[in-house]
């Protein structure tokens, strides 16, 4: 009795203290398990036997034998009698063109060819007018625009650009009293335009870094006055204008977040000052450098942040400004040479967004324009003293050599 019992813990042992043996048994099942899975997805041949276990395929590789597929067979040319009898059908009428297969029709080229992109200059010598969009929001216009795919989750690309709101604009003569009472809002940019526009009876409020989530609170430096938060700025008015510029430092925000904030404020402002326009400046393109070189700070972000904005304008009492066009190359970029940063204007080109901004002046109750009097450009309205009629000078341009606004 106790050999037997001995015998039996012997075995039990050689198969405790085995451990090849016991990997060679699961090695075999996660075979067998890997071959049944793969034979009925058809990767291996399915042959169930003793002698041909379902792992022999694993270990084999044993495949599925793939159909041959015949060759075709070459038609043989159509003899002269036979393309003779083919021509003299077709010009009775009686010979229907075949339909192409879907084999024929996959191997030809389209024949439409994308159109390379072109200025809105070009198109509108080419075609009359300007592809413009309407379905971007607001009562202004958009042009098409395509950003590429967005580097960032937080913005999109909208397909459009938005443009500066239609009006019958007016030359500025003499900003200094068009801008007086006016309050521009904004970051660093409006700072640099107050420094160097020369608009001195203008209340520029601004702050480095400062965004549309902070502006409420922030304590602003203001060129022409003391420096005051937002709500304390718009209790003193009343202003002619409020222009607000912001965007650049929310890059890294959501835009959908930014643009509703940012309608939020313009009901703030328009709860404090009632009758003042509001003009929303779209914030300036960067570099091409820095627009490469960012996926925050690249023009993608940048439009998608104005999309987002120029739809509060209605061309009524809220417009909005795209200065762009007179800052960027050719590309779309604005001109490194007149940026110190990517982002910001070398101070001796700030001119350029000045002289945009005086090409796009409101007309005021009681002041005549030019644009009103095309006799004030004609020389047969000049008297022989170089005035015309009413006793205003017309002849400045000739006596300068300047041309005159137009």
């Amino acid at each position: 009795m106790s050999d037997e019992i001995e015998k039996k813990k012997k075995k039990k042992n050689r198969i405790k203290y085995c451990p090849f043996f016991i990997m060679v048994c699961l090695t075999s099942i996660a075979m067998m398990i890997y071959g049944i899975v793969e034979a009925a997805a058809g990767k291996y041949e399915w042959k169930l036997t003793w002698k041909h276990p379902v792992f022999a395929a694993v270990l084999l590789d044993e495949r599925p034998v793939e159909k041959e597929i015949e060759p075709e067979v070459a038609e043989e040319p159509a003899s002269e009698e036979d393309v003779t009898d083919a021509a003299e059908l077709m010009a009775e009428g009686d010979i229907v063109e075949q339909p192409q297969t879907e084999e024929e029709e996959s191997l030809e080229e389209p024949e439409t060819e994308e159109e390379p992109l072109i200025s809105d200059e070009e198109y509108l010598e080419m075609y009359g007018e300007i592809p413009y969009y309407v379905d971007g929001g607001g009562d202004i216009k958009y042009i098409t625009w395509d950003t590429g795919e967005p580097r960032l989750k937080s913005y999109d690309n909208p397909g459009i650009r938005p443009l500066t709101s239609e009006y019958p604009y007016v030359h500025v003569t003499d900003p200094i009293s068009y801008y007086e009472n006016c309050l521009f809002i904004g970051d660093s940019r409006i700072g640099g335009l107050g420094t160097y526009s020369g608009w001195e009876k203008a209340f520029f409020a601004y702050k480095n870094g400062l965004s549309i989530y902070g502006l409420m609170d922030a304590n602003l430096n203001v060129i022409n006055g003391m420096n005051a938060t937002l709500p304390e700025l718009l209790r003193v008015g009343p202003y002619r204008k409020i222009f607000i510029m912001l965007g650049i430092n929310e890059v890294g925000s959501n835009t959908s977040d930014y643009g509703e904030k940012f309608g939020e404020i313009l009901a703030t402002i328009r709860e404090y000052q009632p009758d003042a326009p509001i003009i929303i400046i779209g914030n300036t393109f960067v570099t091409k450098e820095k627009d490469l070189s960012s996926n925050s700070f690249n023009n993608g972000n940048i439009n998608s942040k104005n999309v987002a904005i120029a739809k509060y304008a209605n061309g009524k009492d809220i417009f909005y400004f795209d200065v762009n066009p007179v800052l960027v190359d050719d590309e779309g970029y604005l001109r490194s040479e007149i940026s110190r940063d990517g982002v910001h204007l070398l101070a001796q080109y700030y001119y350029l967004w000045v002289d945009w901004m005086n090409e796009h002046g409101f007309r005021e109750e009681g002041v005549e324009y030019a644009e009103d009097h095309p006799e004030w450009n004609t020389e047969d309205s000049e008297g022989s003293d170089g005035s015309s009629d009413d006793g205003e000078e017309t002849g400045a341009s000739e006596q300068t050599g300047e041309e005159p606004a137009e």
